[in-house]
């Protein structure tokens, strides 16, 4: 017999106490909270939590009832065998909320996502000049990915021309103007990740 089959198998208990680990501290962050406000909400001390989230603990069947009622999830999704209602979103192409802008720098805009999700995303048909209305300023980040044709990102100092496959990322807060370069259609994904209240402070935990 070859010396890897005498080898003992992997401890499949402390696989599965660490990936439950993982995922507690993933759902915490995903809301925003700290590890103080857990352990309070859960009725547990602090210190044994993180022994948790770092898979060095494995839980009672009394923790996991509480941290299943203190972030609201079912049992089931702590050891992954289900998925939140909402965790996947699809929207189908029949669906998405298409609205035609009449003002100049934009021919139309589809929405992919919805609810207020912390991640939001849009086709984009950019017009042929820049909109009137002067620059776009958000929060956030922005990610614009350029679909078909050719784009003109511009900034106050500087401007970038993209053309299919090409990509910008960029803080939501830089005042930027789009246009379609040329006669022929343009599109572009535009996402915009906003900031969760309270995520900087989970970031402490």
């Amino acid at each position: 017999m070859s010396a890897s089959l005498r080898r003992p198998a992997p401890d499949r208990d402390a696989a599965r106490t660490a990936e439950l680990g993982a995922r507690l501290r993933a759902l915490r962050q995903a809301r925003g909270i700290t590890l103080d406000t857990l352990a309070e909400a859960a009725r547990l001390d602090k210190g044994y939590l993180s022994r948790l989230e770092r898979g060095l603990k494995n839980p009672s069947i009394a923790t996991v009832l509480r941290l299943s009622e203190a972030l609201e999830v079912p049992v089931a999704e702590l050891f992954g065998e289900r998925l939140a209602e909402h965790a996947v979103r699809v929207t189908r192409a029949r669906d998405r909320l298409a609205v035609s802008a009449a003002e100049r720098g934009v021919n139309g805009v589809e929405a992919l996502s919805r609810d207020g999700a912390a991640l939001e995303a849009f086709v984009l048909h950019p017009a042929a000049e820049f909109s009137a209305d002067g620059h776009a300023e958000h929060a956030g980040e922005e990610l614009f990915f350029v679909l078909r044709g050719t784009v003109e990102l511009r900034f106050a100092d500087r401007g970038f021309v993209l053309e299919m496959g090409d990509c910008a990322q960029f803080p939501g807060h830089l005042p930027h103007r789009i246009r379609r370069v040329g006669p022929e259609p343009a599109s572009a994904l535009v996402a915009v990740a906003r900031p969760v209240q309270g995520r900087r402070s989970s970031r402490q935990g």
